[in-house]
């Protein structure tokens, strides 16, 4: 029995649609977050070291992720705009380029796995200790984007389709068989740190296994056609349009966080695992954050392709409100719980103490963050992502970089931590006013009252036409 047709997503109460999204795509993030505290608990069991060469890597590979997430967000706008007009086939389309992009971009990742390691981990200054195991951790994660490439553009693709259950399905495949095979690869195997990585490599190629079944069956918004997967240039240059901003900004974000750590590395491993949990909690805060955004970015998406401009812009602000009281709310209970939290992975005292210290300053950066994490998605959802682009730009490298070298070297990690705070601050503001400043000059008058909103992408094509 067919299941009955859901609501319009771009139709009635603003919240329920949200909430519709927002929640599958929140059970998806949750499950990713548990392959990283799987990571964690089981590396941990092997010592400091290792927790801290898994820390520096991750960094390292978090960078070729915010690469990869540029070209998903740009597939995920384009599949949510043809969907939003009631264009299916185009939204196919979109999706085949954007594959054919994951996996260009997974086989130069993977490439680089071959010599990138070594260099990455010498400019880190990392421990002799902990620089061997995160080098081979490096080199096996890297040639794991062959297929964690192609499965993030499929699930991101889902979103823009408004298929949160698809997604979500997809979405659990990987966590569950990585919790399954990071005991056995690390302890059994006998194979350590890089056990986890080749958990991941294959729990993330079953994963994509399991999701190109799933599409290719049929019954969803995005569905397969013959000649989908057929270079198409104007549509990957669109993509590209997107991609290539949004990929930046987030890249920004972890150069950033990357070069934290570099600074972090000189004040030794218990410092560097500390850090390594803490961006384990704040990733578990962030992660709501990011369904909630994935979820504006496919409202907004398919706001603007059914011609509903306000609707698009009341739903990001509706969105940034509600995480923001999330993140106040959390921050106040992580602020009074850090050194039980810390704990759980690391019971070092001087791994609990300098986690505490850690979590207590970037408390103070989780509203702003919120309004940076979640305007930024609704810029890409808009197919706009280059005001984005600008505020990660000026917050995390013109801001961020240089105070967190200067702070650090006159106060120590604490004034490193401090700078990062106050640079998701300085985001948070920016991202506000050039959303308010893009949105109130884009919404123009038509007549009849209609009113619509036009992307760069959008205008340079009327142009052509």
């Amino acid at each position: 029995m067919s299941r009955p047709p859901l609501p319009p997503l771009t139709e009635g109460s603003l919240i329920a649609p949200l909430v519709r999204l927002a929640l599958p795509f929140m059970l998806g993030n949750v499950l990713s977050l548990f392959t990283l505290v799987v990571d964690r608990f089981w590396v941990g069991k092997v010592g400091t070291e290792a927790m801290a060469a898994l820390g520096t890597a991750q960094s390292a590979v978090a960078v070729c992720m915010t690469i990869g997430m540029g070209m998903a967000i740009g597939t995920l706008a384009g599949v949510a705009r043809a969907i939003g007009a009631g264009d299916r086939r185009h939204a196919a389309l979109v999706f085949g380029q954007g594959m054919g992009i994951a996996v260009i971009l997974g086989a130069g990742f993977a490439l680089a796995g071959f010599f990138a390691p070594g260099p990455m981990m010498r400019f880190m200054g990392t421990e002799p200790a902990v620089a061997g195991p995160a080098q081979t951790y490096l080199a096996i994660s890297l040639w794991g984007f062959l297929v964690q490439g192609p499965l993030m553009m499929l699930s991101f693709a889902l979103q823009g389709a408004g298929e949160a259950r698809a997604a979500l399905r997809v979405a659990a495949v990987a966590p569950i068989i990585n919790a399954l095979l990071d005991p056995l690869f690390i302890f059994t195997f006998d194979l350590g740190l890089p056990g986890a990585a080749w958990a991941t490599f294959l729990a993330n190629g079953i994963g994509l296994a399991a999701g190109a079944v799933l599409v290719a069956r049929g019954g969803l918004a995005l569905q397969p056609i013959a000649g989908m997967f057929r270079p198409r240039l104007d549509l990957a240059r669109r993509i590209l349009t997107i991609g290539v901003p949004g990929s930046l900004e987030h890249t920004v974000r972890t150069i950033a966080t990357f070069s934290l750590l570099k600074i972090l590395n000189g004040f030794g491993a218990a410092v560097v695992s500390a850090y390594t949990t803490t961006t384990l909690v704040i990733m578990a805060l962030i992660f709501p954050g990011v369904a909630l955004g994935q979820a504006t970015a496919s409202l907004v998406g398919q706001c603007l392709g059914a011609g509903q401009p306000r609707r698009a812009v009341r739903t990001a602000w509706l969105s940034v409100g509600l995480y923001a009281v999330f993140m106040t709310l959390l921050g106040v209970l992580i602020w009074l719980g850090a050194p039980h939290i810390i704990a759980v992975f690391d019971p070092n005292p001087v791994v609990v103490a300098e986690g505490s210290a850690q979590l207590r300053v970037l408390v103070y950066c989780f509203p702003p963050l919120a309004a940076a994490l979640v305007l930024g998605k609704a810029f890409g959802g808009a197919g706009t992502t280059v005001p984005a682009m600008i505020s990660a730009a000026i917050a995390h490298l013109a801001y961020q970089l240089p105070l967190a070298w200067w702070l650090g070297d006159r106060y120590g990690p604490t004034g490193a931590y401090w700078a990062m705070t106050t640079a998701f601050m300085v985001h948070g503001l920016l991202s506000m006013a050039l959303f308010t400043r893009h949105f109130g000059r884009r919404v123009t008058d038509h007549p009849g009252g209609q009113k619509t909103v036009k992307s760069p992408a959008q205008e340079a094509e009327e142009r052509v036409s």
